[in-house]
């Protein structure tokens, strides 16, 4: 089992951020992370705690340990944070250091900053050396109403018109047994609505929404829709990554427009989106 111990002065912010993020993220069954600190405090800071818990990850019963030696002559790589020269120097052991910001007695939005700042490191990190998940997608079927409506509304998503084409319409993510993502391609006449798209907090950055999109349009050209449309009111710039471009809502098929999702959950403050596509002869 590949060990990254990850290391800064008190083991008491940055680090367990780190090694957080790092179990959240990676597969548990490719790699391993443990923290420590070369002056460990008597606690987690309170403010990291909190952070930490508004994205799900509980640190309450973590405690600071010293780093030394032997623990990180078990690992295989050593990522550090601000420890200096004060951490040990094992022949052999791969290092990296991230200058990250100290939260200790930072305003809670700094340390938000910070966690999110953490987390991308991290997330690269697990995609550079190939430790992320397997993810799984596959259809929804009925009795995953339940989970995919949590995941709508933990993300303050819509779920008006959710039943109406569920769930020939959805596919989900699955990791470890668990729903981690949906996304759901209704149809209507020749067009597509992409809608409700989410990942659970914990398993973003990983690749699981691009997974998603790319399986629902991938549907769409199977149906031979001529367009796929999405309305979203904070990820405009993420799906402009994924292929889509802006749309004027008025260029709405009428028929997708009179859909719960466009009439009346979403806001008129919402961004159109819209992907055209092409099909290929056979």
């Amino acid at each position: 089992m590949i060990t990254v111990l990850f290391a800064c002065i008190h083991n008491a912010g940055r680090s367990q951020m780190a090694a957080a993020w790092f179990g959240a993220l990676s597969d548990p069954a490719k790699a391993r992370a443990a923290s420590a600190g070369t002056e460990p405090g008597p606690r987690v800071h309170s403010e990291v705690l909190e952070a930490m818990r508004e994205v799900g990850i509980d640190l309450s019963s973590t405690k600071p340990q010293r780093l030394t030696d032997e623990l990180a002559s078990g690992a295989a790589l050593l990522v550090t944070m601000g420890c200096g020269e004060a951490c040990p120097v094992v022949p052999g052991l791969r290092r990296m250091d991230w200058p990250l910001e100290d939260p200790k007695g930072k305003p809670i939005e700094r340390v938000r900053a910070i966690r999110d700042e953490v987390k991308g490191l991290v997330a690269t990190l697990i995609a550079a050396e190939g430790w992320g998940p397997t993810v799984t997608i596959a259809p929804a079927t009925l009795r995953d109403m339940d989970a995919v409506r949590r995941l709508l509304v933990e993300a303050e998503l819509p779920t008006a018109g959710l039943l109406d084409q569920f769930p020939s319409a959805y596919a989900l993510a699955w990791h470890s047994g668990e729903v981690v993502g949906v996304a759901g391609l209704e149809t209507y006449g020749t067009a597509g609505l992409l809608r409700s798209v989410v990942v659970a907090p914990a398993r973003r950055h990983g690749g699981t929404g691009r997974a998603l999109v790319t399986d629902r349009l991938a549907v769409a050209r199977l149906r031979g829709l001529g367009a796929v449309y999405l309305l979203t009111t904070t990820a405009a710039d993420y799906f402009r990554r994924l292929g889509f471009s802006t749309a004027r809502r008025e260029e709405v098929p009428a028929e997708l427009g009179a859909s719960p999702e466009v009439s009346s959950a979403c806001p008129a403050s919402a961004t159109c989106l819209v992907v055209r596509l092409e099909h290929r002869s056979t």
